[in-house]
């Protein structure tokens, strides 16, 4: 006995298939907010570590929703890495406002369980999303150990070439003072080994 299939019926069951996938998916990709990646019972190496893992999974999707697990996992390190790791992301947020066009989901990302310091990194990065795209048309190194992790972090979320070369650039001038010139150099190796370039 043949079971014949309206096409009609088919259709609207694909539709529906597919809309579950898309809510799931979003529901899903929302629970990253009150995993336990963002629990501040981790060690401060495992949210380091997730923190650095979700700036390279971002690229390769360039999902947003990665962006709020992000904010918490700064937002829960302590001073000390706080500090090491501020312009890193103030770099990787600016690329990623710029790259997507996601100001209007900024307000929602302040809406988040985030610390005040976190907060003042965000307003950083969409101030500074207009006025990296002009400085990397005109700028020959970098100057200091800020701009250098600035500009590693725009490149995570961007991709883009120019901030590979500025860091070749500063890596190489002898004008630089040497901490910079180390921290271009090691930032050039982590980033070639993290995006195979």
């Amino acid at each position: 006995m043949k079971i014949k299939l309206n096409p009609k019926y088919i259709f609207f069951l694909l539709i529906f298939i597919i809309t579950i996938f898309f809510i799931a998916r979003e529901f899903y990709l929302r629970l990253p907010y009150k995993s336990p990646a963002n629990n501040k019972n981790l060690s401060t190496k495992e949210m380091v570590n997730n923190l650095d893992d979700m700036m390279t999974n971002y690229y390769r999707t360039k999902d947003t929703l990665l962006i709020p697990s992000i904010l918490q996992n700064l937002s829960n390190l302590n001073i000390m890495e706080f500090g090491k790791h501020k312009y890193a992301v103030m770099g990787f947020l600016t690329g990623a406002i710029k790259e997507n066009e996601s100001k209007a989901l900024v307000p929602e990302w302040k809406k988040l369980d985030i610390s005040k310091k976190t907060k003042n990194t965000l307003n950083i990065a969409i101030k500074y999303s207009d006025k990296a795209e002009n400085f990397l048309k005109t700028a020959e190194y970098l100057k200091d150990v800020k701009s250098v992790e600035f500009y590693t972090g725009y490149f995570s979320s961007t991709y883009d070439m120019r901030c590979i070369r500025l860091l070749y650039k500063t890596q190489n001038n002898e004008d630089v003072r040497p901490e910079v010139r180390e921290t271009a150099s090691r930032n050039l190796k982590m980033l070639k080994l993290k995006y195979k370039i």
